[in-house]
């Protein structure tokens, strides 16, 4: 019931130590990616790679000469630091107010950094899955282009080197089919390589349901169910290309995966409309810039519960300490991220487009 001022003004609210989060949903491309970060060093990063074999073998018998000419079949994929920062300002007033009362329930300073936090990683969310327009970090929509979005990645042409180029396929009519799903798999694969086949499959929760409803009818083909849902899990820190029960993450959050063709297919609420990729994260890194004048933060919220409860965010966020403006009573800090998102091979990368049915195709 709603109470009269007669109890109200002379009894003390409850106020919970935990903030809910109302906004974000699941945000998983960020936890594999920032889960295995590298090192940037240098004013640039390049990747050598071969764009052809050598053309100057061949046969021969008795005293044939060899063709001895050189061959220039390297190039290399070059990048830039691109850098994302997100504020956090904190009223000196309110930090005063907060601080002075016993009945303090939750820091205002730790909302504020939580806060920035969750922004900060549902931002650099999106900005993996874009296209690098400007400042942008790189994103997957760049990465697994093959020229509609680029004409160039990583400052090499795709319509000269046809390597950087990776496998876009749309969906004819729309429908998601079996027959689709493997046939993209294959056209980023090499037959028989371990290390040349995708490691995950990340699609929407919309396409994430159409796909399981699709391998329903085929469960006792092995398109796994091992645990007594049906379903394995994945976390950050899961090996590439596998997923596990959720009794061998030994207590660590995950997220829920179908396995096909032994590989993980999760649903990420950040991938597009649409979408379904497949990926080599062999060839996938985050090159993080480290600067010394940052502190290196936990990037996971503490007082805030959502869906970072189950997917925990690696820690790749630096803070510029809080300093108070000259003329303004408060404080103010910013949580930033340097670096960029790289593909070593595009080629091993697909994605099916413009997915809104399925349909099943044994």
């Amino acid at each position: 019931m709603v109470f009269s001022e007669r109890v109200t003004a002379i009894t003390y609210n409850q106020i919970m130590p935990v903030i809910v989060d109302f906004v974000n949903n699941s945000n998983i491309l960020t936890a594999r990616v920032m889960s295995n970060v590298k090192t940037w060093r240098g004013v640039n990063m390049k990747f050598p790679i071969r764009i052809a074999n050598s053309t100057t073998g061949g046969s021969f018998d008795g005293l044939d000469t060899f063709d001895t000419s050189t061959t220039n079949n390297t190039r290399s994929l070059t990048f830039y630091v691109k850098a994302y920062e997100q504020s956090v300002v904190v009223p000196g007033i309110e930090k005063a107010v907060n601080g002075t009362s016993d009945k303090q329930v939750i820091s205002l300073v730790t909302d504020r950094l939580d806060e920035a936090k969750i922004s900060l990683t549902e931002a650099i969310g999106t900005l993996l899955y874009g296209n690098g327009v400007a400042k942008d970090i790189e994103g997957l929509g760049l990465i697994v282009d093959n020229g509609t979005v680029s004409a160039t990645y990583g400052g090499l042409s795709r319509s000269t080197i046809a390597g950087t180029n990776a496998d876009v396929t749309a969906a004819a009519d729309g429908e998601l089919t079996l027959d689709l799903v493997k046939s993209e798999m294959t056209a980023v694969s090499a037959a028989g390589a371990e290390h040349e086949t995708p490691t995950m499959g990340l699609t929407t929760p919309v396409v994430w349901d159409l796909f399981d409803k699709l391998l329903t009818p085929t469960i006792s083909a092995r398109y796994e169910a091992t645990d007594i849902r049906g379903y394995n899990r994945v976390s950050g820190k899961t090996p590439m290309g596998t997923s596990v029960p959720e009794s061998e993450l030994k207590g660590a959050a995950g997220f829920t995966a179908i396995s096909f063709r032994g590989r993980p297919v999760v649903a990420d609420d950040k991938c597009p409309s649409g979408l379904f990729f497949w990926l080599n994260e062999r060839y996938l890194e985050f090159d993080r810039l480290i600067s010394k004048d940052l502190r290196q933060v936990d990037s996971n919220p503490d007082k805030t519960e959502g869906a970072n409860v189950d997917i925990k965010q690696p820690s790749f966020l630096q803070l510029k300490d809080f300093m108070s403006p000259i003329n303004q009573f408060g404080e103010i800090g910013a949580l930033i991220v340097m670096g960029n998102f790289i593909c070593r091979s595009p080629r091993r990368q697909g994605k099916i487009t413009g997915i809104t049915t399925a349909s099943y195709s044994a």
